[in-house]
């Protein structure tokens, strides 16, 4: 089966019936970013892989110039 793209109000109903306000974790959902829960923006999908990839892309940038400046 095929993962979709959700729509905002699925999502919202996603978070109200699964109780996931402050992470949001949906295999089902083909969303890189969704609308956050409290607040304005976005926040990532963590089943997606573009979000840990993302994250590990900026960790990587943060530690980089210490380390090399070091060596």
């Amino acid at each position: 089966m095929a993962k979709r793209k959700w729509s905002n109000e699925e999502v919202e109903e996603y978070r109200r019936t699964r109780k996931q306000y402050l992470f949001y974790y949906n295999k089902d959902d083909a969303n890189f970013l969704v609308p956050k829960s409290i607040g304005w923006g976005w926040t990532n999908n963590w089943a997606h892989p573009y979000s840990w990839l993302i994250i590990l892309a900026v960790l990587a940038l943060a530690v980089l110039p210490t380390y090399t400046k070091n060596n």
